[in-house]
């Protein structure tokens, strides 16, 4: 019991749990012995709680406000605010953290600004905006970066997009609450022209409605409702729905004809999102996609200047092996002469296809790489396809059976077993569809 509270604070107490494993007596040398005291037997009292670590949390500070733990001690007081929705704590722990740069800047920034609008008075609002100002510098930041990891130009310029959607959604209910409604719009309209979602557009019927543009408004808030979007609300849709049908009956004295209305959204809705969808496409052909046979492979390196894309749909109905890897994979290198025997048992069958996908960063270190190491066989860039297939380490093979299904997924690499360990899992792979 004591040991699962330890656990549960691990973020804010390191030390604490290698002190009840180790014997250590000083687990804060910096601090005085009886906070130390102190500070373990609160957490131990709260016994997972997060209610009770948070008022324990709370009060060790009140007593000991130059504890040396103090800013980790208030990042999981953040934490246990966010969990519980807790409005006021947001703001009092997210300040905290904003006065430095939290790696997750973004998403604090976020969170604190959301708890400010809360309260829909003036002086909250000025203090919202003055973060909005820092948001927008923070996404306009990520837009001008390059993409980072595996995500690709697609998948980057979708998260960039969705960060800047939200951040003018947040300035337009801060400037409004100063009494910018126009100015409201304008950005309401800008988060929906750059990721279309049913907040966005409940937010620009709400502007519409403060400029006396109801029957805007209404087309806003059936839009609202109709959109394809997971993170709405029941709640919500259900709010809009009421308003659009007042607003609607307001100026036409029945609701005769709304229904037609809303089918109209649906339609606006659904082009936006195909409209989006084409965006993104043209960038990426595989962006969105969610079947590995469905992607289309960017020729690697090794690949001579006309060499076509591999379309994965033509593997269709063969067990197909994967290989992640990449050139500062040490274990890569020495996996890759036991891929290639295992490659040659089956070099006469035409069943089994193997894939070296190369999972490098800077592609442009991957051509001297394989001359040095005298590598001949194709390779192609993973395309996306390693963030689709949830590839978190390297080397990684993978084993997917005919029917495009995944069969076996290998990480790390073991020598003694690794041929016999692929060669079965492969064997299995293709007996699977004739069980």
């Amino acid at each position: 019991m004591i040991a699962r509270a330890l656990r549960m604070c691990a973020i804010v107490f390191p030390l604490v749990l290698a002190a009840q494993t180790t014997g250590m007596l000083n687990l804060y040398p910096a601090n005085p012995v009886a906070e130390q005291t102190e500070l373990n037997q609160a957490v131990n009292e709260a016994n997972g709680s997060a209610v009770d670590v948070t008022r324990a949390l709370e009060q060790h500070l009140l007593k000991y406000p130059n504890s040396a733990r103090r800013a980790e001690m208030e990042a999981t007081l953040y934490k246990n605010a966010t969990d519980a929705n807790d409005t006021p704590r947001i703001v009092l722990y997210g300040e905290k953290l904003l006065l430095g740069k939290p790696d997750n800047e973004l998403e604090v920034l976020d969170r604190v600004i959301r708890a400010l609008e809360v309260p829909g008075d003036e002086e909250a609002a000025k203090k919202a905006m003055g973060y909005v100002i820092r948001y927008e510098a923070a996404v306009k930041d990520q837009r001008e970066r390059p993409p980072e990891g595996h995500t690709t130009v697609a998948q980057w310029a979708d998260l960039a997009d969705r960060a800047f959607a939200r951040v003018s959604i947040l300035h337009a209910r801060a400037i409004g609450t100063l009494g910018n409604s126009g100015e409201a719009l304008t950005n309401a309209d800008h988060s929906w022209l750059a990721f279309p979602s049913s907040e966005a557009a409940h937010e620009r019927a709400r502007w519409l409605v403060k400029l006396g543009r109801d029957s805007e408004a209404i087309d806003r808030y059936a839009e609202a409702v109709m959109i394809e979007d997971p993170r709405a609300l029941f709640s919500d849709r259900d709010r809009d729905r009421k308003q659009a049908t007042d607003l609607y009956v307001k100026l036409h004295g029945s609701d005769q004809g709304l229904g037609d209305l809303f089918l109209k959204a649906w339609d606006r809705t659904a082009q936006a999102m195909d409209d989006r969808l084409a965006r993104y496409r043209a960038m990426d052909r595989n962006y969105g996609l969610t079947d590995a046979f469905e992607y289309v492979l960017p020729s690697g390196a090794n690949a001579s200047p006309d060499a076509a894309p591999l379309d994965m749909t033509k593997l269709k109905g063969k067990t197909v092996v994967i290989d992640f890897w990449a050139t500062w994979c040490v274990p890569c290198l020495g996996q890759h002469p036991l891929i290639a025997e295992v490659k040659q048992k089956y070099a006469s069958d035409g069943d089994v296809v193997f894939l070296s996908l190369d999972a490098d960063d800077d592609h442009s270190l991957v051509a001297p790489f394989l001359k040095a190491q005298k590598w001949d066989e194709r390779v192609y860039l993973e395309g996306g396809l390693a963030g689709l297939m949830t590839v978190a380490s390297l080397p990684t093979v993978m084993v997917l059976d005919p029917a495009g299904k995944l069969f076996s997924r290998m990480t790390g690499f073991i020598p003694n077993e690794f041929e016999r360990m692929l060669s079965t899992r492969i064997d299995e792979a293709r007996a699977a569809v004739t069980k």
